[in-house]
């Protein structure tokens, strides 16, 4: 019984620990989008800070690092910068998949998100960009299907977000993981071996 109430109690901890930083993502959203917007598209970055917080949140955590994500952008982008609510509900939704992506690359070439060897580093390198790049065309794709954007914003819009992304996530990203992972392990918050 002690069990089920532990994993419950730790569910919920998780479930707080998204909210925290699902604001945290939010204030990071709306700092990218100031400081570095991106030019014939409102609500967007050229260095998408919270990517950053909810990769490694989500190597971390799971489902529930990916949730920040989902949270923090939804919250961020969505309806200060004149977004229609399926543009930024669609944008907040690349932003859960795209974490979850790079969480399955580290899963399956069993990857540590603490960057320790030459493999670790190279699934890093690699699962960002594919990450951020499917997350990005299902986006623009989707905004691009309702009309909401032209095909010529679809392809800027997918560069823009693969690329802001990336840069976040292997700067700021890379020092979260190399910094802190060897303490998250220690918590009983930290998801290992599971995709959610």
């Amino acid at each position: 019984m002690s069990e089920v109430v532990t994993q419950a109690s730790i569910k919920m901890k998780l479930a707080i620990i998204s909210g925290i930083f699902g604001g945290v993502c939010a204030t990071a959203a709306l700092f990218s989008i100031i400081i570095i917007p991106l030019p014939g598209i409102p609500g967007g970055s050229g260095f998408w800070i919270p990517a950053a917080l909810y990769f490694a949140l989500t190597l971390w955590f799971g489902l529930y690092g990916a949730l920040a994500g989902h949270i923090g952008t939804f919250i961020g982008m969505g309806p200060f910068f004149g977004w229609t609510f399926q543009v930024w509900a669609d944008g907040a939704l690349g932003d859960f998949m795209a974490p979850l992506i790079c969480r399955a690359f580290f899963l399956l070439f069993k990857a540590d998100p603490e960057l320790k060897t030459r493999r670790d580093y190279a699934v890093w390198l690699v699962s960002v960009p594919i990450a951020t790049c499917l997350a990005a065309m299902w986006i623009h794709f989707v905004n691009y299907s309702f009309g909401t954007i032209t095909f010529g914003a679809w392809v800027w819009g997918v560069i823009a977000y693969t690329i802001g992304d990336s840069l976040a996530v292997f700067t700021i990203g890379t020092i979260l993981l190399r910094v802190a992972t060897k303490w998250v392990k220690t918590s009983p918050f930290y998801v290992t071996g599971r995709l959610l």
